[in-house]
């Protein structure tokens, strides 16, 4: 007996459900949709996940094309990014004290 597994809805299903027309679907037997099912419980992989699997190259590509085309505005912000952390982790309570004796110094 074949059996369809609709691979969004995680079901199978005796004949193909008229609302499963556009997914992925596989046509397996009884005993590999058992295994199937079994393997799925065993490691179940989050939905993001199984997404980017699938579409890894094509993301890495779109983002390859977004950081040539934008090298200065990942620039800017990443150093943006750094000066925040870097201020972030000066403003600790210990360490402000200090800060206000050594800035009159330095300037």
């Amino acid at each position: 007996m074949t059996l369809f597994y609709d691979m969004q809805s995680r079901r199978p299903s005796l004949y193909v459900p008229p609302e499963c027309t556009g997914r992925e679907r596989q046509t397996v037997t009884i005993a590999r949709l058992i295994a199937m099912i079994a393997e799925e419980k065993k490691d179940p992989m989050p939905k993001w996940k199984r997404y980017y699997l699938r579409n890894r190259e094509r993301i890495l590509a779109r983002v390859r094309v977004y950081r040539e085309a934008n090298r200065e505005r990942i620039r800017e912000y990443n150093r943006n990014y750094k000066r925040a952390r870097q201020r972030r982790r000066t403003r600790r309570p210990g360490q402000t004290v200090l800060l206000a004796e050594v800035m009159p110094c330095s300037g």
